[in-house]
């Protein structure tokens, strides 16, 4: 009996392996067409290292399933010889849900994951909802997914991306986002909603990771190591190492915004004292010229009023450059990219901070550094946060995403 209970064990388990080779393997074939269109099915073959048999059956599983299609013609011009047939990224069947957590509202987005096309085609529609309280976050997402999926009919549903400013922490099942007005608490009821009510398909992610995949994707990023910084209301960002973000897209293992730079400091809303965040996010702004003005007015009004818009520009650049010199010591990044808000200061602002970086930092490290401003449209970053979902948790085999999953 305990032969027979081992010799089943084991055939469970070769079955679990064959699966996930399977899965993984379908994966590859469908990641390599979206990333080389019009591909052969002898080149997927070749590319992969896979035998012609396995890669032509894997093609086939993958056309089935609307996950490509083939085009092309049967013959040159001329009618000589038979060309390949093209093989290209499909999914032009399924769309994705996105919602944009802000600070008192929602932005929803309707996404096809149909590849090839515009970011402004693949958005196939948007709507925004107010939010009384942090606690209405759960509940508002639910009604907006459930509104929009009625919309779209018959179109086949994958999922939901929730994109949030803040900390998404997997091990402890909770959501901490000062901008939201969340804390832990409230956080874990939130998530708890999700979870609770019936729907599956559903990922939470930090905001900067997003980001940075987005910025990523259109600069053909995947095999550099970079740091995304986003400038918003505060400072936060996303460490990237060949293709993935560094500790999942959560956002709890790269709080770049709350490393301290003037200990003692301006009181920062997560406790501590000195952070980046409140030395040059809304907070710091307000402590310095001592009334609340948005960064962007402050820059267009550096003619009228210079005195004001040197003091916040010294005090961007001396915090900013010391922050980057302090993380790029402990992770050396091939590239900086500066997102949100940070383009709005203009390519003198950039040169001045690169002059700063190599005069107080690390030479040996600062010599190389690269510091590029990185714009990225409404539009791009909703379709990309559906395409990271997408990427990450979809299952071929299962044809679809099962669960909630957490950064």
């Amino acid at each position: 009996i305990l032969n027979k209970r081992r010799k089943i064990g084991m055939e469970k388990t070769n079955q679990i392996k064959q699966a996930d080779i399977r899965e993984r393997n379908l994966k590859n074939v469908y990641t390599y067409v979206l990333h080389h269109p019009g591909v052969s099915r002898a080149k997927i073959a070749k590319a992969l290292e896979l035998s012609r048999p396995s890669s032509s059956s894997l093609v086939d599983e993958l056309l089935t399933i609307g996950a490509i299609f083939e085009d092309g013609k049967d013959r040159r011009e001329g009618g000589l010889g038979r060309i390949p047939i093209q093989i290209k990224a499909d999914f032009r069947k399924d769309y994705a849900i996105v919602l944009f957590w802000q600070r008192g509202k929602i932005d929803g987005s309707i996404v096809s994951l149909e590849q090839g096309k515009p970011y402004s085609e693949r958005r196939m529609g948007h709507c925004a909802v107010e939010v009384s309280s942090p606690k209405e976050f759960g509940r508002v997402s639910l009604d907006i997914l459930r509104s929009l999926r009625e919309k779209q009919g018959k179109c086949h549903y994958i999922g939901t991306a929730i994109v949030l400013p803040g900390i998404v922490d997997r091990e402890r099942k909770c959501i901490l986002s000062y901008p939201l007005g969340m804390d832990i608490e409230c956080g874990k009821k939130v998530i708890s909603e999700l979870e609770e009510s019936g729907e599956e398909a559903i990922g939470l992610f930090n905001d900067n990771a997003i980001l940075g995949y987005a910025a990523m994707e259109r600069l053909g990023l995947q095999e550099k190591n970079f740091l995304y910084v986003n400038l918003s209301e505060g400072v936060g960002a996303a460490y990237f190492m060949g293709g993935e973000v560094f500790g999942g897209a959560g956002g709890n293992l790269t709080q770049f915004g709350h490393s301290i730079v003037h200990p003692g400091g301006t009181r920062c809303s997560c406790g501590s004292l000195g952070c980046l965040e409140a030395e040059i996010g809304r907070r710091g702004i307000r402590a310095l010229i001592g009334r609340e003005e948005p960064l962007q007015r402050i820059l267009e009004n550096k003619d009228r009023e210079r005195r004001e818009y040197e003091k916040v520009r010294r005090k961007y650049i001396e915090d900013f450059a010391l922050a980057l010199s302090n993380v790029s010591t402990v992770v050396f990044p091939d590239l900086i990219l500066l997102g949100g808000a940070f383009p709005l200061w203009g390519e003198e602002f950039l040169k001045e901070l690169r002059e700063e970086i190599s005069r107080i930092g690390f030479s040996y490290i600062m010599q190389d550094l690269r510091l590029l401003y990185s714009e990225e449209t409404e539009a791009e970053v909703r379709v990309k946060a559906a395409d990271y979902f997408f990427s990450r948790e979809y299952r071929f085999m299962e044809r679809g995403i099962r669960g909630i999953h957490l950064g």
